[in-house]
């Protein structure tokens, strides 16, 4: 029987039930550590205890222990390639005159310790000792330290009542009395903020990777010395170094097993996915002596290594990781930036960080979800270009480096901006062109001179030296390319060993170390290695250099044309409207769309609103470029202020009977437009047919019409009065597919300028349809979250735009003769629970602006006597001319 692991249990329940009596004998108050402690202590249920509770028992279940560790042992793929590891960093420079004192997580000491020196200590008194020593610390690091993770010492800071959490306050108050910061820093506090929130109280500043739990640390510090740092990738040990080499097309899942059930659920859903494409599926087994629960269908899919797990995760094309926090702005898995980095395309679940900053990996929200983004590549090119996409947006931003900088800049131990370094680009050939394809990079720092024109100064003044030849054609990432490989190695050169010369492709290494530089311009250079002669020379001395090799794309030899696409036959029109959501149109709308069994017969309109970024225009370009589907059409003004436009647009440049819309950071799931379009080819008579939406935010919800049936369709003969019954409830028109001619004789179009324009356009179409279908099927996912979103951002403006469609509303539903009805059924409630749940959130001085548009909005819409208590009284003080005790009662009553 295992004794030792049962009393140690014992005792833990026991040391719990002391430091609680003492809390109360005390009189203490009750805080969140305390109480999460109980969560915390190991269950003495027999379930649990089962495993040792017997000797037999125990035995058998150590044997089955063996015995799965076997079986998945001898899963494990025989074919996975071997990988080079990093050899260091020539972007970054090492902090050497910062030194820090660091307690926390072994792991993370040692991550540290790649950016700065790193002083780790057991007790209080060796911390004393290293100050006496001289060693002069800038500032004490705090981690908070999990169960299963490696101390450095303290190891249970996160029981308030323990001896290690008695030492490291006085550890904190010892660091105080010598003015050095005390900083904590925690990427673990989604779930375990109360455990170690009285902690983080005691420090200087605090770091958080969750954007939402500032407020509550700067409530409970006292200060506002709060500061968002998100996680990131260690690039010396998550690279994509070897990843052209032979590798599997398969599934590998990285999550832990066991999983609390609300994310199994997650998990078997997207395996599930999985099992139904030609993809292999592996989940990984990482600890010898834990039983991995996982259902019995997945079982035959775990494999197990001690030592070659991390080139099986390098191998394998995708990545399944499950996010175990959905709802934070700025916190994902740590295995989402890893896999990235490692070349590995990414396949998850919700999380809308990863949404916000990582729109290439792909989120799926059920099994054909899943089925369908694994089975979209139609060539290996496409599918490299996009794991590439993944290491780029890691390398651009995300790095050990990018983090430590961030956190000496907020510490105010850094003074210099952080930035791009500088790149000096040495031209040849054509300026003119140069000039336009270097203005077109997407990387931050560039000075460009032709090779005649370099000076010393020049070359003194770049940490990198590029050389362009108009020869070639540079498209926008090459730059970003070529400098994040540095990022990842301690070279002197990035060169293009392979590349397409037109559209012939020269081979040579990718992603591999290399000594040749068989062109100069295909290659980057540390600055500093270099003399100005070979600069300006365009020549090396006869020397070999320790270099790298990265992928073939983002260069080609010889001109790159741009034409657009020629007309052709298809059956659906997708109308895109863009304005500055290039990432999203690309990685969101445009591989949703990809993945549908029609693609190939859409037509796809992006029509871009007159975007003032230069990434939106590059992406649409590109999209046309690459696809022969792809149509583009840009207004070149700036914007209008909303989708409208650019919608109406697309109807009018349509060619096909058929129309969908999809907004870009949205995607089209359940290949719904195809049933879509095959029951409105089948079924005569039909105007539109109307499926369901997926919302997705803080929570999923399903967005549906009243009256679906039940997995089947609903033909509705009178969608007036459907529309009436149902008390003018709307769909979203990114889950249809509407008769182009039905909305051209009909004259509809949506109100430009005016935000929400959908779903008046939603109402009049079925004030004005003959026949509708509404189908119950999930045709789009809508993220609500989203970074800058509009209905994330109430601002005067905003409520600008909503008087421009009740205008337009009113106008529209008293012409159809049933504005009486929307009176009297909707327009009450929805100004209550709508607009006046807005006006809570406006700047305090936008209020009086913001009120008056509202009162605006309700004269659209007289003769109306108000009924509700809430909607009475806004009107009531307004008329009245009680506006600043209006403004009182939304900022100091209702808040």
């Amino acid at each position: 029987m295992d004794v030792r692991r049962l009393l140690s249990d014992v005792q833990a329940h026991t040391k719990w039930v002391r430091a609680e009596r003492e809390r109360i004998s005390q009189k203490e108050p009750l805080d969140e550590g305390d109480v999460v402690l109980i969560n915390d202590l190991p269950s003495l249920t027999k379930k649990a205890q089962l495993p040792y509770w017997d000797d037999a028992k125990l035995e058998a279940y150590h044997t089955a222990l063996e015995q799965e560790w076997d079986t998945a042992s001898e899963r494990f793929p025989s074919d996975v390639a071997s990988f080079p590891s990093s050899n260091g960093t020539a972007y970054y420079y090492k902090k050497k005159l910062i030194d820090v004192a660091f307690v926390g997580p072994v792991e993370r000491a040692e991550t540290w310790r790649n950016v700065c020196n790193i002083h780790t200590f057991s007790t209080v008194t060796e911390f004393l000792e290293l100050i006496n020593a001289g060693v002069n610390i800038e500032f004490l690091m705090i981690s908070p330290i999990l169960p299963g993770e490696a101390a450095t010492s303290f190891e249970h800071m996160g029981t308030p009542r323990s001896h290690s959490r008695e030492w490291l306050e006085k550890l904190i108050k010892q660091a105080n009395y010598r003015d050095i910061p005390t900083v904590f820093h925690t990427e673990a506090d989604t779930n375990h903020y109360a455990r170690f929130a009285s902690l983080a109280a005691k420090c200087d500043v605090v770091f958080t990777a969750n954007e939402e739990r500032v407020q509550d640390y700067t409530e409970l510090c006292n200060h506002d010395r709060v500061f968002v740092i998100k996680p990131f990738v260690n690039q010396l040990l998550h690279n994509p170094i070897g990843m052209t080499r032979p590798r599997l097309n398969d599934v590998l899942v990285t999550n832990e097993f066991p999983m609390r059930n609300v994310f199994m659920d997650d998990v078997n859903k997207l395996m599930d996915g999985v099992l139904e494409t030609d993809h292999q599926l592996f989940v990984t087994k990482s600890n010898r002596d834990q039983h991995t629960e996982v259902a019995e269908t997945y079982r035959p899919y775990l494999v197990a290594s001690e030592t070659n797990m991390g080139d099986l995760k390098k191998s394998v094309d995708w990545i399944l990781h499950v996010n175990e926090v959905k709802n934070s702005p700025t916190y994902c898995a740590q295995e989402i930036y890893d896999a990235q980095a490692r070349g590995n395309l990414v396949l998850t679940n919700y999380n809308i960080a990863v949404n916000n900053d990582f729109p290439n990996v792909f989120i799926a929200t059920g099994r054909l979800d899943a089925k369908q983004i694994l089975s979209m590549f139609k060539t290996e090119d496409e599918m490299v270009r996009q794991q590439l996409s993944g290491v780029r947006t890691v390398m651009g931003g995300h790095t050990l480096h990018d983090r430590f900088e961030e956190m000496l800049f907020a510490l105010g131990l850094e003074t210099e901006a952080l930035g791009a370094r500088p790149v000096l680009v040495v031209g040849s050939g054509d300026e003119s062109r140069l000039q336009a394809m270097i203005d077109a990079q997407t990387y931050a720092s560039i000075r460009f001179r032709m090779a005649d024109a370099v000076t010393e100064t020049d070359l003194q003044e770049a940490a990198f030296v590029a050389f362009f030849d108009s020869a070639y054609t540079y498209e926008a990432y090459y730059l970003e390319d070529m400098i994040n490989a540095f990022k990842y190695t301690d070279v002197s050169f990035v060169t293009k060993a392979a590349y397409f010369d037109g559209e012939t492709f020269v081979t040579g290494p990718e992603h591999d170390y290399v000594t040749d530089v068989t062109d100069v311009h295909r290659s980057v250079f540390v600055a500093e290695q270099l003399s100005l002669k070979e600069v300006a020379t365009r020549t090396l001395k006869t020397r070999t250099l320790p270099g790298y090799a990265i992928d073939r794309y983002e260069l080609v030899k010889g001109e790159v044309s741009v034409s657009p696409n020629a007309p052709r036959d298809y059956k659906l029109s997708v109308v895109v409207p863009v304005y500055n959501n290039g990432r999203y149109l690309y990685n969101k709308c445009f591989f949703s769309l990809k993945r549908s069994s029609m693609f190939d017969d859409m037509e796809i309109w992006l029509v871009d609103d007159g975007s003032t970024d230069n990434e939106t225009a590059r992406y649409v370009e590109r999209l046309a470029r690459e696809h022969a589907n792809v149509y583009m059409y840009s207004f070149a003004d700036g914007g209008s202020g909303s989708a409208s436009r650019p919608r109406n647009k697309g109807v009018e440049l349509a060619t096909t009977p058929y129309i969908a819309f999809l907004d870009p950071d949205n995607e089209a799931v359940n290949d719904g437009y195809h049933e879509l379009y095959q029951l409105m080819t089948r079924e005569p008579g039909l105007d539109l047919a109307v499926g369901s939406m997926l919302k997705l935010s803080n929570r999923e919800a399903m967005i549906e019409l009243e009256g679906l049936e039940k997995d089947g369709i609903r033909m509705i003969e009178d969608p007036r009065a459907y529309l009436l019954e149902h008390n003018f409830k709307v769909q979203s028109i990114q889950a249809m597919v509407i008769r182009r001619d039905f909305i051209v004789e009909n004259g509809l179009k949506q109100v430009i300028g005016a935000v929400g324009q959908d779903s008046l356009f939603f109402q009049e179409m079925f004030l004005s349809a003959e026949r509708v279908a509404l189908v119950d099927l999930t045709i789009h996912d809508y993220y609500a979250a989203v970074a800058g979103s509009t209905v994330n951002t109430i601002t005067r403006r905003y409520f600008e735009k909503c008087l421009l469609r009740e205008t337009a509303r009113a106008k529209a539903f008293e012409r159809e003769g049933v504005l009486d009805v929307y009176r009297e059924t909707r327009f009450e409630r929805f100004f209550e629970l709508w607009y006046l749940q807005f006006i809570r959130r406006s700047r305090e001085e936008d209020f009086l602006g913001n009120a008056d548009l509202l009162y605006a909005i309700y004269e659209q819409f007289k003769p109306l006597e108000p009924r509700s208590p809430r909607f009475k009284q806004f009107i009531d003080l307004y008329e009245s001319g009680q506006k600043n005790e209006l403004k009182r009662l939304y900022f100091d009553v209702f808040r």
